[in-house]
């Protein structure tokens, strides 16, 4: 997926292996406010952008010029049309408990390695409990992301979409999403020397 490696081999040989792979891609199911918020983070992190949604009124470039492909139907339908991959994001974020269970079951089946559903504890849930009647693996639906996003206390779509791009960078770069603040032990080892000179 893009990860460098520096190797040394039993011989003593240094190597440095640099992996290349497609370029990251970002699917959007839904073109509601949060959708569009995230969407216009992607293209200036380097994300190819993909948004479907049922609805022409929300799926159209008018509403994401930023969009490589926009696709007004389904999002089952959708994805049989988009380039996925396993270098690809998914985030549902749809309209609807009904909407968002079909998304999430559609993008679990495809290859792309990040699946995030927007939402409440409690609807993610029942659309867990959804999942599992209708036969998804343990497997999969443990590696569904949700609810979306990082723990930032964030409220208006823009502050949920920063939370989501976050998360979704901390993912594909093998972040650990933690503060870097440093610690308050490093504080008081730098008072300590000071206070001793």
């Amino acid at each position: 997926h893009g990860k460098n490696e520096y190797i040394i081999a039993e011989s003593g040989a240094e190597y440095f292996v640099e992996a290349f792979t497609t370029p990251p891609q970002l699917v959007i199911c839904g073109g509601g406010h949060v959708s569009k918020a995230i969407a216009a983070h992607a293209k200036s992190l380097g994300f190819r952008l993909f948004i479907t949604d049922d609805r022409e009124e929300f799926a159209n470039k008018q509403r994401f010029p930023e969009a490589d492909m926009i696709i007004a139907k389904p999002p089952e339908e959708a994805f049989e049309e988009l380039p996925i991959n396993p270098n690809t994001f998914i985030v549902v974020a749809t309209r609807g408990h009904k909407f968002d269970y079909v998304a999430t079951a559609a993008a679990a089946a495809t290859s792309a390695r990040y699946v995030g559903l927007m939402g409440s504890k409690r609807k993610t849930i029942l659309i867990y409990e959804d999942l599992v009647r209708a036969g998804m693996s343990l497997d999969r639906l443990s590696e569904i992301r949700s609810p979306i996003g990082l723990d930032i206390s964030a409220r208006t779509p823009e502050e949920i979409a920063i939370s989501i791009i976050g998360e979704i960078l901390m993912f594909r770069l093998g972040g650990a999403g933690q503060a870097m603040k440093i610690e308050q032990k490093q504080i008081d080892r730098i008072v300590a020397k000071i206070e001793s000179e």
